[in-house]
């Protein structure tokens, strides 16, 4: 009961993949989850599959299999911080994106990625990425999308929303206005036209 709790709280109440994720998840996978999840809301649903599979293969997969089975050292960025982010910033009038023409979207959309970009986050959310930015060291990161419409059970939506790379090379200040610029641009591409 304690582990559909947990899934319900950090990563998804659909009715499919609950049945699937209590059967598989121990309480010490959500516990992870948990330790490299920023916010409060749930991760993406690219994020809860890749954490899903991954379970499931180092049970049930061959020993040659799960010799080779590695996922990328991962962070979460939970659902709520995309609306904090967008109420902080006063970029809530951008939500009304969806009900234009598409003409009027793809107008819009350079000015958004600029209002997102120019957005900030609050500290205890800056201090987080510090603090994984210190704990990585000099590795090159991804910034890529997970939202709550990626990739859930029957619906794929996959590579609508953009992915940012950043070489994590630079002074410490440097590298923490790079990931957060990628975070900023990867929510912009949630207004994207295209998505």
């Amino acid at each position: 009961e304690i582990k559909v709790v947990l899934i319900r709280t950090m990563i998804s109440d659909q009715l499919a993949y609950l049945n699937i994720a209590r059967k598989w998840f121990r309480v010490e996978d959500l516990e992870e989850i948990r330790r490299r999840k920023i916010g409060y809301g749930k991760i993406g649903g690219k994020a809860a599959g890749m954490m899903l599979a991954y379970r499931i293969l180092q049970d049930v997969a061959p020993h040659e299999v799960r010799d080779c089975l590695h996922i990328p050292e991962s962070y979460f960025i939970a659902s709520d911080l995309f609306y904090t982010f967008m109420a902080t910033n006063g970029l809530v009038h951008w939500s009304d994106q969806k009900y234009k023409p598409e003409a009027e979207m793809r107008r819009d959309y350079p000015l958004i990625v600029k209002d997102f970009i120019r957005g900030g986050f609050p500290a205890d959310i800056l201090n987080r990425l510090s603090n994984l930015l210190a704990e990585i060291g000099r590795r090159p990161l991804i910034v890529r999308s997970s939202s709550l419409l990626e990739d859930n059970f029957g619906t794929s939506f996959a590579g609508k929303y953009d992915s940012y790379f950043c070489p994590n090379q630079a002074s410490p200040q440097e590298n923490l206005a790079a990931l957060t610029e990628a975070i900023a641009r990867v929510y912009a591409s949630c207004l994207n036209p295209n998505a």
